[in-house]
């Protein structure tokens, strides 16, 4: 007689992954390879004349790891950025870490700035573009502090925080190009009947305005947007794993 059911030792695995304090793919990596080995000494057991619920229980006690064990493998696979940051207190790595991402904000703030002043597109900008590129620094920084929390410091607690608010900032970001332009549309008509003598100046500026406005606010939803369906992708592609190896979705 071969081994139980598919999820025979599903309550046992969710137990060590409650005390497996580490990323998700790293448990996953090793609820994987436990359940791999228990279900093959369990096999081996059976072949040796031993009933199924005996050769479980004996599989599970030779290698199910206790509670020093799982802390040490928890240490083996603890992150790199927290085994260098754990000498410090956990407030001043906070504080270094928010000022690490204030100032990378800053810089790519004023990297958008600087891109644009250097074509000449700030010289008469859409009323706009100002609040496209803080929400674009905004944007930025809400991309680069996940990628820091997910692949860097390895806290994956609660991984879905943040991403709806990457995918609203992204979308408002793309309304606002269009919006800017129907506004600025509006003021060019007002301009117009109050100087109609200098409707070819008046036009060319706004062209040049809103096609600054719509191509960053495009462009910066756009890369918004990228960046929440890798980390979505991601996060389903470990999150599936997650729950297949401890049976927590739907059965096939």
């Amino acid at each position: 007689m071969k081994r139980q059911g598919r999820g025979a030792f599903a309550p046992i695995l969710r137990d060590v992954e409650r005390g497996l304090a580490i990323p998700i793919p790293g448990k996953v990596k090793i609820l994987r390879e436990l359940h791999a080995d228990l279900e093959e000494l369990q096999d081996r057991l059976v072949d040796e004349g031993l009933s199924p619920d005996e050769a479980r229980g004996r599989a599970l006690e030779a290698l199910v790891p206790d509670l020093e064990s799982l802390a040490a493998l928890g240490s083996l696979h603890t992150p790199l950025y927290r085994r260098l940051t754990r000498r410090f207190s956990s407030r001043n790595v906070r504080i270094a870490e928010r000022a690490a991402l204030a100032m990378a904000a800053g810089l790519v703030l004023a990297v958008q700035a600087f891109s644009l002043l250097r074509v000449d597109l700030m010289r008469n900008p859409s009323p706009l573009l100002v609040p496209v590129l803080i929400g674009g620094t905004g944007l930025f920084a809400l991309i680069l502090w996940k990628v820091f929390q997910l692949w860097i410091k390895g806290d994956h607690d609660r991984v879905e925080r943040g991403l709806a608010t990457i995918l609203g900032v992204s979308g408002g970001l793309l309304i606002l190009g269009p919006m800017g332009m129907i506004l600025d549309l509006y003021r060019l008509a007002i301009h117009l009947e109050r100087v109609p003598e200098r409707a070819v100046g008046l036009v060319s500026d706004w062209l040049v305005a809103n096609s600054a406005l719509v191509a960053v606010s495009t462009i910066l939803a756009m890369a918004g947007g990228l960046a929440w369906f890798v980390f979505s992708h991601w996060l389903a592609l470990v999150s599936g794993a997650r729950e297949e190896i401890l049976e927590l979705g739907p059965r096939a």
